[in-house]
């Protein structure tokens, strides 16, 4: 779920602005705003459970508090200046759907890596119970 929603928002995310720059009108904002809502949404559900479930239960409620603040606070926090700085540079308004792609590839990578590191731990887990 988390790779799908990474590679719809990669490729979706820029088209999408760019359609609603180019003639903006209140049904335009409504219908990318819904389309990049239901990605947040669908993106964060599988989120909340994909890092429970990598996080070992002894520190499970600390692990993921701290991961997912962090990379709330860093990403969410810097986004708006990366975004009007990315505007004024080129003076493209739809060049934060190009930061929103650069974030969705981090967390495509960030997803293939997990969940390949997490299924080989979970076979070694199994492969060594008596």
């Amino acid at each position: 779920m988390l790779a799908s929603v990474c590679a719809l928002a990669l490729l979706s995310a820029y088209p999408a602005l760019s359609w609603l720059v180019t003639a903006p009108s209140f049904g335009r904002l409504m219908a990318v705003e819904l389309w990049l809502s239901f990605l947040f949404a669908s993106y964060n559900g599988a989120l909340i459970v994909f890092l429970t479930e990598i996080m070992p239960a002894d520190i499970r409620t600390a692990g993921f508090s701290l991961v997912h603040s962090s990379a709330t606070a860093i990403s969410g926090g810097f986004t708006p200046a990366i975004s009007t700085y990315l505007i004024y540079a080129t003076g493209n308004h739809a060049i934060p759907g190009l930061w929103l792609s650069f974030a969705a590839v981090c967390g495509l990578i960030a997803t293939v890596l997990l969940s390949s590191s997490r299924v080989a731990q979970f076979s070694l887990m199994y492969n060594h119970v008596p």
